[in-house]
């Protein structure tokens, strides 16, 4: 089994690994509020210049 007792060294670890998970989920929240202002942002370029689409459209 897992032994998760550290001991003398617990005030130091536990502490750690709290501060790490909650950087880490702060990137991913991070992430994905860019990935979802980046989409936004696409879609309304996508929606202001059709003609700008069909200009550089590969001619046939």
């Amino acid at each position: 089994m897992i032994d998760l007792d550290m001991g003398a060294y617990a005030a130091f670890v536990w502490p750690a690994w709290g501060i790490s998970a909650a950087v880490l989920a702060g990137l991913a929240v991070r992430a994905v509020v860019a990935s979802r202002r980046w989409n936004a942002e696409l879609k309304q370029l996508d929606k202001d210049a059709p003609e700008a689409r069909a200009r550089t459209a590969p001619q046939k």
